[in-house]
Order: structure tokens, then C-alpha cells, then sequence
């Protein structure tokens, strides 16, 4: 090839790479490694000229760089350089209050009824659009600081990243770590993506991995290892669906729940897909055991996921189109949970309302004796539930002279926070499936291995209509009656092969 032609192949290529146009490196501003230097203004000055110019990247350079709370603002992008680390100051006195109340956003750690007034958080983008934070390098909050230990449901911590009402957001390639409370934060926001992140959080409670709450979103390459929910939606503004979403290619750890639809659910979810992701527990046994016994879970001594795969519709919001394939869980306590309750209900005082779930391809090693969940209100009935291609074992049962300390009919918490363990207590009369105030599920392709002494029935329904049962395979063997496989009380159930 002839210079001249190089020439003009360079020139050709050459400006794909230039995304983000100036550039703007924060030592230039100020910044310094210096472990007593806090570099919230030389960081914050680097972000305003660079958005008063017109927009382009600021760079942190390798380096540990001390800040509080930094503003992102439109057509600015952070780009964290190998070697890089935004570290969270440990002081609280430098994250201010963040003031949302006028985005009229519902609690996350407290669930009262009320709006949020203020925030906290390392980074925070507030109303901006085109932006994000990018490279190599992380962003590390300060969740070991003792002043930051105030305990479970508390709280007044800061977030590692908090994006409210934003647009066109960008996550790339960053390590987000040790947050104080939530990890990262997408709220209110339109057209985002979140690729190929790496985040880790295990040092405090409520550490949710990635909060989502949000329209046309991808997420995909993600590893998220976090004390509390791995991938949690977010439903929680009136008049705001969290939608059209799109999830691939995750590795999701969590000493909680791995991939959640709630407990926020307002307005709702609609329009999701979650596929080819990994669900295993957290790398740390941290903060969140679970108080239960050799004789309701294997090996209890050790981490667990709370349960894999959890949809919720309890604040009167609609849940619908809801799409999961191909997921592999181990070490979960119980593989799936559906819930519509009532903790809140909408404007007009109708509860939640959910319909046409799909949930397949499905490989489950599940710790504990607790059941997959599948309930609506007598009200409010879960609606076209497909499960298909669903692999679950087992290894451990309740015996026969354990059963008379399980309820025929459990006690329903309506009202109450929803989870596995909560909503009708860990001690349920069926050991795979227990269905109630449901219409239209069907089970399709399932495997079941159990312990030979588990003496519980696979499937109990109460108050399900319109439920099939189709090529079941339980311990080996197909179901082709409901004989000793089926309790069922004022249900229609149909097995077919």
C-alpha cells in the first residue's frame, strides 16, 4: 500500500475514535493522589468547564483520587483511565443532600408512602443528558467506613452512582465498588446502556448491585457481585413504566436475590428480557445470613442467594411481558418467586396486576426446602404464567416425621414486605410448586430431583384455575396422574404428557 493511500485510510478511520470530543484531565484542575486531599472541586470545576465548552471527556489518569459528591452533566462523560480510582471520602460531611423532591420518586430502603426528599451519593447526575462514565478504571465508595456502618434499612449512606430523570446515559468497561448503600443507581431515566461493567459490594448493607429503573435500556457482559439484590428493577414513580428492556451475557452474585422485579412496583414493568445470565452466590459471606436450620437448609453455614429469579406487583403498578430464558442458579434457597400483594395500590385503589410471564431454560440447584412461589390475591389473580424447560433439584426434603409441622393451608401475608421466606412462611406443603390465586399457568418440560424421603407433594394449588401440567418428570419418573403428586383445593389441574 502506498503512503499516500495509508494517508487517507488513517485520516478515514481515525475520527471514529474520537467519541467525545475535548478533553479535559483533572490533574490539570488540581487533583492530586494525596490521601489527605479531597478532589471534589478540582474534579467538579473539570466537569463544569468541560460543559461549558460544549462537552467531551474528563479524564482521571491512574491514581487514587479522594472526592465527595461530583455533578456529571450533560455531554459530559468520566473517562476512568487504567489504573484509576474515584475513591468516596470516608467523611460524611461531604456528600450534601441532593435535593429530588421534585422528581416525586418513591422510597427504596423506606418504603413509607412518601417521596424522596434528598440523595446522597459519590457521583450524581441530575436532569442531564448524553452522558456517562466510561474506561477502565473505578469508582470506589466508602461503604467499610465506620461512619458509614449505621446498619440494615438505615437510611442516609451515600450511593457509588446516582442517575435521576437523565437521558442517554452510558456505563463502559468501569469497576464500580463498595458502595456504602445501593451500588449504582439509574432512576427516572430514558435510553440507557450498561456494558460490560464489573461491580463489586460487600461491605455494608443494602448494597444492591444495579437498580434499574428506567425505559429502553441494554445491559449486557456484566459482573455483578453484591450484598443485596444483584439486577434489581425499579418501578417506583407514578405514571413511569420501567420498560423495554433488554439484559444479556450477566454473572449475577448476591447474598439476596439475583435477578428481582421490585419490591418498588408503582407504575410497573412491562416489556423485559432477561436471558444467558448466571445466578450464584455472593463471593463473600458478608452481612446477610439467613437465621434457618440443618433441617430447612443445606448447609446453612454457608452463603446462599435468597431466591433466583423474584417478580413482584405489590404497589399497585402492572407487571406484564415479562420474558427470562436460559439462566443457570445454584446455591439459591428457592429458585422462583411470583408475587402479586397489596402493600400499596395504585391511584384508584386497585392492587397490582400481573400477566403473560414467560420464564424458560431454566437450571436449578436450590439449598433449601422452600418451594418456587407462584401466588396473586384472591383479588387480583397472577395471570398466563408459562414455565417451560425448568431443571430443579434438590438435596434436601422433608421427611415424615417432620410433615405435621407444615401447614395443609398456609397463613397469607397480603399486606407484608414479599419475599420466599415472608409471604406464607418457609414452611409450605409442597416441595417444588406451590400455586395460589392463579389463572392460566402452565408447566411444561420440568425436572424435579428430590431426596427419596422428601414426603411433601411436588404441586399444591389453591385457588388456581386453568393450570397444565405437561411431560413433568419427577425423581425419574414422568406424572401422569395427579395421584400423590398434586394436592389441589378449589383448583381446575390438567396433566398431560
Amino acid at each position: 500500500m502506498s503512503l499516500r493511500k495509508l494517508i487517507c485510510l488513517l485520516s478515514f478511520l481515525l475520527p471514529s475514535f474520537a467519541i467525545h470530543g475535548q478533553q479535559y484531565n483533572i490533574v490539570d484542575f488540581g487533583a492530586k493522589t494525596d490521601t489527605t486531599f479531597i478532589n471534589t472541586k478540582p474534579i467538579q470545576a473539570a466537569i463544569d468547564l468541560c460543559f461549558t465548552k460544549g462537552g467531551g471527556e474528563v479524564l482521571v489518569p491512574a491514581g487514587r483520587y479522594f472526592t465527595g459528591t461530583v455533578f456529571l452533566k450533560s455531554n459530559v462523560y468520566l473517562n476512568l483511565m487504567p489504573g484509576a480510582v474515584l475513591q468516596g471520602s470516608y467523611s460524611p460531611e461531604d456528600y450534601p443532600d441532593h435535593n429530588i423532591l421534585a422528581a416525586k420518586k418513591f422510597g427504596t430502603i423506606t418504603h413509607n408512602g412518601l417521596y424522596v426528599e434528598n440523595m446522597k451519593a459519590v457521583i450524581i447526575a441530575d436532569k442531564a443528558e448524553h452522558t456517562g462514565i466510561i474506561g477502565m478504571g473505578a469508582v470506589r465508595g466508602a461503604g467499610d467506613g465506620k461512619a458509614f456502618q449505621l446498619g440494615l434499612n438505615k437510611d442516609g449512606k451515600p450511593k457509588n452512582l446516582f442517575f435521576i430523570d437523565c437521558k442517554d446515559v452510558l456505563l463502559k468497561g468501569i469497576q464500580v465498588l463498595n458502595a456504602a448503600q445501593i451500588t449504582i443507581s439509574i432512576s427516572g431515566c430514558e435510553r440507557v446502556t450498561v456494558e460490560g461493567i464489573y461491580l463489586r459490594s460487600m461491605s455494608n448493607w443494602n448494597c444492591d448491585g444495579l437498580d434499574m429503573d428506567a425505559k429502553d435500556v441494554t445491559i449486557s457482559n456484566c459482573t455483578i457481585d453484591s450484598e443485596d439484590d444483584a439486577l434489581c428493577f425499579k418501578s417506583e414513580y407514578l405514571g413511569k413504566f420501567c420498560e423495554n428492556i433488554t439484559v444479556t451475557n450477566c454473572i449475577l452474585s448476591s447474598l439476596c436475590n439475583g435477578i428481582k422485579f421490585g419490591t418498588g412496583s408503582r407504575t410497573g414493568f412491562r416489556n423485559i428480557s432477561v436471558s444467558n445470565c448466571i445466578i450464584k452466590k455472593a463471593s463473600f459471606n458478608g452481612f446477610r445470613h439467613w437465621n434457618m436450620t440443618p433441617d430447612m437448609v443445606y448447609k446453612p453455614e454457608e452463603q446462599s442467594v435468597n431466591t433466583g429469579i423474584v417478580i413482584l406487583g405489590v404497589d399497585g403498578g402492572l407487571v406484564e411481558n415479562i420474558n427470562i430464558s436460559d439462566i443457570d442458579m445454584t446455591d439459591v434457597l428457592s429458585p422462583i418467586f411470583i408475587r402479586v400483594g397489596a402493600r400499596f395500590v395504585s391511584p384508584d385503589g386497585k392492587p397490582s396486576v400481573m400477566r403473560h410471564i414467560s420464564i424458560q431454560n431454566v437450571r436449578a440447584t436450590s439449598r433449601s426446602i422452600i418451594p418456587s412461589i407462584i401466588a396473586g390475591l384472591e383479588s387480583s389473580p397472577v395471570e398466563d404464567i408459562r414455565l417451560s424447560n425448568i431443571h430443579i433439584s434438590v438435596p434436601i426434603a422433608v421427611d415424615v416425621s417432620q410433615i405435621k409441622a407444615f401447614p395443609a393451608i398456609p397463613a397469607e401475608n397480603t399486606k407484608g414486605y414479599p419475599e420466599n421466606r415472608l409471604t406464607f412462611g418457609a414452611r409450605l406443603p409442597s416441595s417444588a410448586f406451590y400455586i395460589r390465586h392463579a389463572k392460566g399457568v402452565v408447566l411444561s418440560d420440568v425436572t424435579l430431583t428430590f431426596p427419596a424421603s422428601e414426603a411433601r407433594t411436588p404441586f399444591v394449588m389453591d385457588d388456581a384455575k386453568g393450570i397444565l401440567l405437561k411431560n413433568i418428570e419427577v425423581n425419574g419418573r414422568k406424572i401422569r396422574s395427579e395421584a400423590g403428586t398434586i394436592c389441589k383445593i378449589a383448583s381446575e389441574v390438567r396433566v398431560a404428557e
